[in-house]
């Protein structure tokens, strides 16, 4: 079995072929070089023997019906074009965060950071969240003989602030946005929303926010102690929904970069405190994940269940 598996995002795109099971060809590009996704595929699939059983490209963007928009570039990839134009047989497409979700059960002890070691049940239900541009969240569960991933858009639901300085932070900005979700207070746009909110410049980015915070910058660091209360506490909204005994699982580049703020226990406080049912919390796993081709291990996943299906009868 032959297999090509992507991750593409509006900054890099990373590709890997593999053939029985050993990576072939890995290579990473600059997405923006490239006018079109099949500019760049084309360069890849180049070095790849033929032919090619199927592929998987998990997108940083909105999946519909096989097409997918990459985020912050002009990139619209079409499944079945790619399949006809590049001879592969079957091409799936799947949200970067799908992807996520579906490389969590493939990962071994050394690409997760352990916040919280708790009491792993295997093929018991996994959730995943992930702080990044947006607030990803999935959960993967074991039906009949593998993991399948259950997609949400939970980080759009209403966010509950835990104490008075969160209360105040949730009045501003319900009443600048009206509706404020766990998304505006955890994720790149939340590091910003609490910093501003503090009385942080007002045209800071995610990324200053972080490196004023690990220079010891007063305001920057009482933000992400709040930032990682918030994020505690929606993870164990998650963990309780799901009863997520197979563990729970920090993806996105926030934690990842960040790591110091989220080891000091103050995530996994927030986490736990769930009155009655803290004991039940105290049981589940926490994993920050530290894979960076995370996504890539759940495309290949998907490209090799789509290779394994039986071809239909009138093809």
């Amino acid at each position: 079995m032959r297999i090509i598996a992507g991750d593409i995002g509006g900054t890099k795109t990373l590709l890997r072929c593999i053939d029985e099971d050993k990576v072939a060809v890995e290579q990473r590009f600059v997405s923006a070089s490239y006018p079109t996704f099949d500019a760049l595929l084309a360069e890849f699939f180049a070095r790849c023997q033929k032919p090619v059983d199927a592929a998987c490209f998990a997108v940083a963007g909105p999946v519909l019906e096989n097409r997918a928009e990459v985020t912050n570039l002009k990139w619209a990839i079409e499944a079945d074009e790619l399949a006809e134009v590049f001879g592969i047989r079957q091409i799936s497409l799947i949200n970067d965060f799908y992807a996520i979700a579906l490389g969590v059960p493939l990962l071994d002890a050394s690409d997760r950071l352990s916040l919280h070691e708790g009491k792993r049940r295997p093929r018991e239900p996994i959730a995943i969240i992930g702080a990044g541009t947006g607030l990803g969240q999935a959960n993967v569960i074991w039906s009949g003989d593998q993991w399948n991933v259950v997609p949400s858009e939970g980080g759009h639901a209403d966010f509950a602030p835990q104490d008075q300085v969160q209360t105040q932070l949730f009045l501003t900005l319900h009443a600048k946005y009206r509706h404020v979700s766990w998304e505006r207070v955890c994720s790149g746009m939340g590091l910003v929303n609490i910093f501003t909110f503090l009385g942080g410049a007002r045209d800071a980015d995610p990324a200053q926010v972080a490196s004023l915070a690990d220079s010891g910058d007063p305001v920057a660091v009482k933000t992400f102690n709040i930032f990682v209360d918030i994020y505690g506490a929606e993870a164990g909204n998650m963990a309780l929904r799901v009863l997520a005994r197979g563990g729970v699982y920090l993806a996105g580049g926030i934690a990842a970069k960040n790591t110091k703020f989220f080891t000091d226990g103050r995530f996994v406080d927030a986490f736990m405190r769930k009155g009655r049912f803290t004991e039940m919390l105290r049981e589940m796993p926490i994993d920050l994940i530290i894979d960076e081709k995370v996504g890539l291990r759940g495309a290949a996943e998907m490209a090799r269940r789509i290779a394994s299906l039986k071809r239909p009868q009138w093809d």
